[in-house]
């Protein structure tokens, strides 16, 4: 336990992912149209928003009891899982969606499209598991 046992160094870490942790939960709950999440850049200077969803899907998989629901492609709601899973790969390093369709609209829209809706999904995504999480009995 890090607050029980972690050194000086510990501590501060574990505080400090937990100010962004709550800060970020601030924002969703009070005004979820000004979330917006912090992407990287990319060598020559344009968005790369993998290690941010690369992220988020281990999140993911650290609770995926949570998340089973979701994943399931019946689920209407599993769309919203698209923008963020469409970066992410698996432990073998596949794609966590399959092979991307061959062709340069496909890599357009992956490199400068795709992304831009991870903003929309993310404030439904935590209003899903509020739902989830507090509402159902399971």
């Amino acid at each position: 336990d890090v607050l029980a046992k972690g050194s000086a160094t510990d501590q501060a870490v574990f505080a400090s992912v937990a100010r962004i942790h709550n800060r970020i939960n601030e924002t969703l709950f009070d005004r979820p149209q000004d979330y917006a999440p912090r992407f990287t850049t990319n060598p020559s200077g344009g968005i790369d928003p993998r290690p941010w969803c690369q992220g988020f899907y281990a999140a993911i998989n650290l609770n995926i009891k949570r998340w089973k629901r979701l994943l399931d492609l019946k689920n209407p709601n599993h769309g919203l899982l698209l923008p963020i899973l469409i970066y992410c790969v698996d432990k073998k390093g596949r794609p966590v969606l399959g092979k991307p369709r061959p062709g340069p609209e496909t890599a357009h829209f992956i490199e400068h499209e795709a992304y831009k809706d991870i903003a929309l999904v993310i404030p439904a995504l935590r209003e899903l598991h509020y739902v989830t999480r507090y509402d159902d009995p399971k």
